[in-house]
């Protein structure tokens, strides 16, 4: 989120040397490289500002905001959001995992390179989110995801199907539940990290209203 702030040249200044710092800044103190503080600034995660020489100016509060959320987190001893992506091609498997890693620190991508291991994972340690090419060895990929989403796990799972043609995309909607979230290939690393944070997002809400719940009723 970019916002404009209209001061006096000294009190410009001062907002500039005490209350911002620079892209580069706020990515050192949060871990994370400069495209992801980036994208935190676009997503509204970050609040910033340009100076009048198109730089932007980070505004401190937000970073402290964002690293007590981080320090919550790590106090709380919650596990790493755990990311499964199954894809028979190397190069995309890898070119995806490292994307999603960069942009999703908070997260852990693991891979797999058939439907075979790509059950066993599953079998292991359900991830938060499951992301799977269409078209699998070893596996019905209508069944698996219809049988993931009635399964009663105690929490939900964002299941991603990647599809490259139109008419593959409309089968899939007409045979996948509602729920399930269908995206074109070639992959757009951003825009798929987006649309996992805002589900990863809303789960954490919804897991922090369930533990409030349980609280009260004690």
């Amino acid at each position: 989120m970019i916002i404009s702030l209209k001061r006096s040249p000294n009190a410009m200044t001062e907002t500039k040397t005490s209350r911002t710092c620079s892209t580069r800044e706020a990515a050192q103190q949060l871990g994370v490289s400069v495209r992801t503080a980036q994208l935190w600034v676009e997503e509204g995660r970050l609040n910033a500002w340009k100076t009048p020489g198109g730089h932007r100016r980070i505004l401190v509060e937000s970073v402290a905001r964002l690293l007590g959320e981080q320090r919550r987190a790590g106090a709380a001893g919650a596990e790493p959001f755990q990311i499964l992506v199954v894809r028979e091609s190397e190069p995309d498997r890898r070119a995806l995992q490292a994307a999603l890693t960069a942009l999703l620190p908070d997260c852990r991508v693991f891979v797999a390179e058939d439907g075979f291991e790509g059950l066993i994972r599953i079998g292991q340690r359900a991830p938060e989110v499951l992301i799977i090419d269409l078209v699998v060895t070893g596996l019905d990929l209508v069944r698996l995801v219809r049988a993931l989403t009635a399964a009663e796990r105690g929490r939900a799972m964002l299941v991603v199907v990647l599809a490259a043609s139109d008419a593959d995309r409309v089968g899939l909607r007409c045979s996948l539940p509602d729920e399930v979230v269908i995206v074109s290939t070639p992959v757009d690393g951003a825009e798929l990290a987006a649309l996992v944070r805002v589900f990863l997002r809303n789960w954490r809400r919804h897991d922090e209203m369930g533990h409030d719940r349980q609280e009260e009723a004690r």
